[in-house]
């Protein structure tokens, strides 16, 4: 439309100035009103946009016409202040609208904003992580935690698993927030929950492996998407995950919590998984960004820690070396690369967490010439991740980096150890500030050693551009503005019927079948009578560390659950105990305890099912000053250098000695030691080689039940629990079928109804491998730790082979657009330009 069309040229001339000076007018108004802060309007005057309302909880809600959703208490110090009609909270209570409290602005803004009203000490404070010393009840808050909030700890442990119902959590909660609003001396920051994942009051899903193996990266945005709104019902906004390493060695224990070995699949899935736990989604599952069901994710373990030499896994010390015989650093970068590049609209990754371990290259020169953990390598962390890859996202240490994981900074006292995680880029130290005041002292005190080495400025800007990080992840969610919970969104959230539907059916899809003689396991016929199974007991061991079990020897299954399926024959146990005393002295359980069902027994049987684990190491680890202890062999972690042996980890359950021709001589990795000869002191490398040597199995009795059952059952099925690829020669050719689940270690093993809908046909499997099964150890210790599917596979009596993407279903081995797209050349990662 011409605006002028009527107008003459005389009026035209008058019009254009007037028009000109409304407009400069406008924009004025519009510059000015981002000018910050900003003086408020008297609380209810002109036209209102908001109201608020006392909740069942009691805290106050404040609604916003289009607008945030506000949360506080009234009890608190903390107050409203009203800007062109809209209600803000006035988080410094300085009676202003300052830049950060306007919920108006991008979560970015804001939290650049924030970080001048931090003093250095609190800002020390935010880069606390403990776990937590602190007592979780529901109706008031002990010393430690409100000490902790003092000090201005605001990225906290959540209440763990279901050890407190869903009203502890949420007053647990609104407790906290209550108490940080009242704290007059620091600008007032919620606190947020983090958490590894969780399981007992969350929908059970299977591991990432698990994940992996159903090929479909969909299921893994689903898990996310579901699982986010689980834990923001719960008040957790950070996940100490998700782990997307390369399991390029099939030794190494962290495998269960992977996407396997493939790059391709692994960014796939890792992707998905992300860009569900980041971004809320309506109820039409359209993306909306972040949100109130977002999740802040921390992709670990940055660089990838799935090269590890040997298998030896990096949280104790005989396991500090990830080393690149194959040149492939860069390729166990590929899925945190695909993690920068989400799809959705939170764009990005918000956070990760680094590995522990030092980089060996195949000429044995460090990675980026630094002989250093990740947390302290300038080159990985300032040049790589933040300057290559151009990331700018928060970065927390993995725990204990500064004790017993402070691999090639020995020498260096605490307060320097402290200083060198800041400048090499990291944000906040994983697993301290469990002594509050001493952990704040001394953290001050790197703070006054960078200023000294530094310059204030130098290390001022450290110090904000850190902690401005960390603010983003309090700004994204939704924190800031509304940290309080709801009872009854919380109680109805949690473990939704549809979720653990959902979450089922992701558990079916996972299980992998790998053998199935003449179609034993076929889809299910309707009538006639329960087929009749042995299911035996499996013995297992006594375990130590972090997860102390006693020793079991429960039925393969559920017998309820199988049950409905079968009429099943099982075995008895002795009434007397005949195993090691307890504390108390009481005899425990002893594998001779079981009484096993009688050969004509079985015999009797249309089958026998066998559900038992790969085989499980039980080397000792070398902790030094300590570490995670976790699993078999923890128990006796040696604590002395010159009292240690290397052992080889094998994956095969009879007795394995190291003293082929593919063993290394002399260790890739390896400590800088100290030694002396002729009288003339020098470092050299330590040798790591376990070449001659034996490894240890705890469950060598699994393979046993195995070949003692299918020598005496018409037929035999073989559920593993699979946590790392293994070395089937042992077993295959003695039993008809193998149907495969992924867990394990630190993520929980598939749901017996799961398998037993497999085996009784109601569900056809449809799982692929996500790693390869290997021929025998031989090509195990040939294979490069750092290159992807790289190993000779198991090939089996019907002639199929164990390799990546393999899987059956009822018609025969799987060949469809999974297998098409990702059973394909493995990708190599190339160095940033």
């Amino acid at each position: 439309m011409n605006l002028f069309q009527n107008f003459s040229s005389s009026a035209k001339s008058l019009f254009i100035p007037v028009l000109s000076t409304i407009i400069f007018t406008m924009l004025s108004g519009c510059n000015k009103t981002e000018e910050y802060p900003r003086n408020p309007d008297p609380l209810g005057s002109g036209k209102v946009k908001w109201s608020e309302s006392q909740t069942p909880d009691g805290w106050t809600k404040v609604n916003n016409e289009e607008g945030a959703t506000l949360g506080y208490s009234k009890s608190s110090a903390l107050h409203l202040i009203q800007v062109d009609g809209y209600a803000f909270k006035d988080l410094n209570r300085n009676g202003l609208l300052d830049k950060f409290e306007d919920w108006r602005l991008d979560f970015n803004t804001r939290a650049a904003a924030m970080v001048d009203e931090f003093s250095a000490e609190q800002m020390m404070g935010m880069k606390m992580n403990p776990f937590g010393g602190w007592k979780v009840n529901a109706d008031s808050l002990d010393a430690i935690i409100m000490e902790s909030l003092d000090f201005g700890y605001r990225q906290l442990r959540a209440p763990r698993g279901g050890a407190d119902d869903t009203r502890t959590k949420v007053n647990w909660n609104n407790m906290v927030q209550e108490y940080i609003e009242s704290l007059g001396n620091m600008t007032c920051l919620p606190a947020v929950w983090i958490d590894d994942p969780r399981s007992g009051d969350v929908t059970s899903w299977p591991s990432n492996l698990g994940l992996a193996a159903t090929f479909d990266p969909e299921i893994g945005a689903q898990y996310g998407r579901m699982m986010s709104e689980e834990w923001r019902a719960m008040g957790i906004s950070m996940q100490v995950a998700t782990q997307m390493d390369l399991a390029t060695e099939p030794r190494w224990k962290r495998i269960p919590g992977t996407f396997g070995e493939d790059p391709a699949l692994s960014m796939d899935v890792a992707q998905g998984v992300i860009n569900g736990w980041q971004s809320t989604y309506d109820e039409e599952g359209n993306d909306l960004g972040w949100g109130k069901h977002s999740v802040n994710n921390q992709m670990k373990h940055f660089s990838g820690d799935g090269a590890a030499e040997g298998g030896r896994e990096s949280h104790t010390r005989d396991g500090a070396y990830n080393v690149f015989p194959g040149g492939q650093f860069f390729t166990h970068t590929l899925p945190f690369l695909a993690c920068m590049d989400l799809p959705g609209k939170t764009k990005t990754v918000s956070a990760a967490m680094t590995n522990y371990s030092i980089g060996i290259e195949a000429d044995g020169s460090p990675v980026g010439g630094e002989r250093l953990a990740t947390s302290y390598s300038n080159y990985k962390l300032n040049h790589l991740l933040r300057d290559r890859y151009n990331w700018d996202g928060y970065i927390l240490t993995d725990f204990g980096v500064l004790t017993s994981k402070n691999y090639g900074v020995e020498d260096l006292t605490p307060v320097e150890k402290r200083l060198s995680l800041l400048k090499a880029g990291c944000d906040a130290f994983g697993g301290e500030g469990g002594d509050i005041q001493e952990s704040i002292d001394l953290a001050m005190k790197a703070y006054e050693l960078g200023v000294s080495k530094l310059g204030q400025s130098e290390m001022d800007e450290i110090m904000k551009k850190s902690t401005e990080r960390i603010l983003r992840t309090h700004f994204n969610i939704g924190i800031v503005d509304n940290p309080y919970l709801d009872y009854e969104v919380a109680e109805s959230t949690a473990l939704k019927p549809e979720h653990k539907a959902a979450g089922h059916q992701a558990h079916l899809k996972s299980i992998v079948m790998l053998k199935n003689s003449t179609g034993m396991i076929h889809e299910a016929t309707s009538g006639g009578q329960k087929p009749k199974v042995y299911i035996p007991r499996v013995f297992v061991p006594a375990a130590g560390g972090w997860s102390r079990t006693p020793a079991s020897a429960e039925p393969g299954f559920n017998l309820k659950e199988a049950g409905i399926y079968y009429e099943v024959l099982t075995d008895a146990l002795s009434e007397k105990l005949s195993g090691p005393a307890d504390r108390d002295g009481n005899p425990t359980l002893s594998a001779g305890d079981i009484i096993r069902a009688s050969e004509d027994k079985i015999a009797e049987c249309d089958f026998a099912i066998v559900r038992i684990n790969n085989p499980k190491n039980g080397n000792p680890t070398f902790m030094e000053s300590g570490g995670m202890q976790d699993g078999p062999g923890s128990e006796s972690s040696i604590t002395d250098r010159k009292d240690y042996t290397y052992l080889p980890i094998s994956l095969q359950y009879r007795p394995y000695t190291a003293n082929s021709e593919f063993v290394r001589r002399e260790s890739l990795g390896g400590d800088m030691i100290e030694v002396t000869e002729n009288g003339t002191t020098k470092m050299v490398k330590e040798n790591r080689s376990y070449f001659g040597r034996t490894g240890i199995i705890t469950n060598e009795p699994h393979l046993d039940l195995v070949l003692n059952t299918a020598a005496a059952a018409k037929k035999t099925i073989v559920v593993l629990d699979v946590s790392n690829p293994m070395v089937f020669t042992e077993f295959e050719n003695e039993v008809d079928a193998i149907l495969v689940g992924f867990g394990g270690n630190r993520a929980a093993n598939v749901p017996d109804n799961a398998f037993l809908e497999i085996i009784s046909g109601q569900v056809e499997p449809s799982g692929l491998l996500p790693l390869q099964m290997p021929a025998n150890m031989e090509t195990v210790e040939a294979q490069f730790e750092d290159v992807p599917r790289d190993m000779e596979c198991h090939i089996d009596s019907e002639g199929n082979t164990y390799d990546f993407a393999f899987g059956l279903n009822w018609s025969g081995v799987i060949e469809d657009e999974r297998t098409a797209k990702y059973n394909v050349p493995a990708i190599v990662g190339q160095a940033p330009e």
